[in-house]
């Protein structure tokens, strides 16, 4: 699977978003439960309010599912079909990216992904 420099780039904004967004999502349910403690000291919150502040991080969620598994299926299916790995190497890239997600796609993306020109020349060699 060969991938341009555009292509590349762009798996790399995915491949870091997870990092953005669930410092986010965080902060959205902190700020919710502050919000809501501090609004029902005086009154009842309304449900709008409460619908409004739940969609605040459902939605960064939902967004963040989608795209947790589309990379797990990119990362799974460029490593299996690898050339320059060797069959061990596969199933441990294959199984880093099962059982360890975000953290394991970056570390694939740097080694792999981006040098995947200068990994071809040593293995030509």
């Amino acid at each position: 699977m060969n991938l341009n420099k555009s292509q590349k780039i762009a798996l790399l904004v995915f491949t870091l978003l997870p990092l953005v967004l669930v410092p986010y999502i965080f902060y959205e349910v902190v700020h919710f439960i502050l919000h809501t403690i501090e609004t029902s000291e005086y009154h009842d919150p309304s449900e709008a309010v409460i619908i409004a502040g739940v969609l605040s991080f459902i939605i960064p969620i939902i967004i963040l599912s989608f795209i947790s598994f589309a990379l797990h299926i990119l990362y799974i299916v460029h490593a299996a079909l690898s050339k320059t790995l060797d069959q061990t190497e596969k199933i441990i890239w294959i199984l880093l990216f099962i059982f360890f997600g975000t953290i394991p796609f970056i570390i694939y993306w740097f080694l792999r992904i981006w040098n995947e020109r200068q990994h071809t020349a040593h293995a030509g060699l």
